[in-house]
């Protein structure tokens, strides 16, 4: 995203900061993203809401109101089509952000807290695909509620469908995993195709999709590869948002 603009007010109060909340706007309800998401061994907790006012007018609101609260405040992006507020609570460790974007006659907001404290385990991921060479984009995202926490990772690799499927297959038959299914997507199959491979509780599901030019996504989530997550850690950060 072009940044047309940037401003960043710094404010330390020197009373203590204030509580921490999800990021609300007026007139708006909320709509909470599942429990929390791990992303890049850090915790979000994520929800959005969708409104008619203007992405300039909602982006002044946030920063207006950080500002007035004494927080480290940052404005970026443009003001008609896309923006990102943020506010860091220091003493707290979190940070607020709120994500704007113009669509369709309506401004959608993604409002997130990140946990700078919190520092997942990287425990499970080694039965996910990982391509050793020839990738072109890897990224990984946990999801988590009271009962389990999902692993999802997503690769773009250049090769075709058909190499890129036999070379999931082998990376989890390598580790242990059955292959309990596999369906051809789209019509007439459509370069699209699902795998679906298990081990003891373990579920994997696989989507692999090609892309032009021979590059081929690579969609997967793994149910029960990571233990439930650790009620105290849980509760340490929702205990410093209100």
């Amino acid at each position: 995203m072009r940044a047309l603009w940037l401003a960043t007010v710094f404010g330390w109060a020197v009373q203590a900061q204030p509580s921490l909340e999800i990021p609300r706007y007026p007139e708006t309800t909320p709509i909470r993203i599942g429990d929390e998401l791990i992303i890049g061994g850090e915790r979000f907790l994520i929800s959005y809401f969708t409104t008619k006012d203007p992405v300039s007018n909602v982006a002044e609101y946030f920063f207006d109101k950080w500002k007035q609260m004494g927080l480290p405040t940052m404005l970026d992006g443009h003001p008609e089509r896309e923006m990102i507020v943020s506010a860091f609570y220091t003493r707290q460790g979190l940070q607020a952000s709120v994500v704007l974007r113009r669509r369709s006659g309506k401004t959608i907001g993604f409002a997130t807290i990140r946990d700078f404290w919190f520092q997942a385990q990287a425990d499970g991921g080694a039965d996910l695909f990982f391509p050793e060479e020839d990738d072109v984009w890897l990224h990984d995202v946990e999801s988590s509620d009271a009962a389990a926490r999902i692993r999802h990772r997503t690769a773009l690799i250049e090769s075709p469908i058909s190499t890129a499927a036999d070379v999931v297959k082998a990376w989890l038959a390598n580790r242990g995993y059955a292959l309990a299914g596999e369906v051809a997507l789209g019509q007439g199959g459509g370069g699209q195709l699902r795998l679906e491979h298990t081990r003891s509780e373990r579920r994997l599901v696989t989507h692999l999709a090609e892309i032009e030019g021979g590059v081929t996504a690579v969609v997967q989530t793994c149910l029960g590869c990571v233990d439930a997550p650790d009620a105290s850690q849980r509760e340490q950060t929702r205990g410093r948002v209100r």
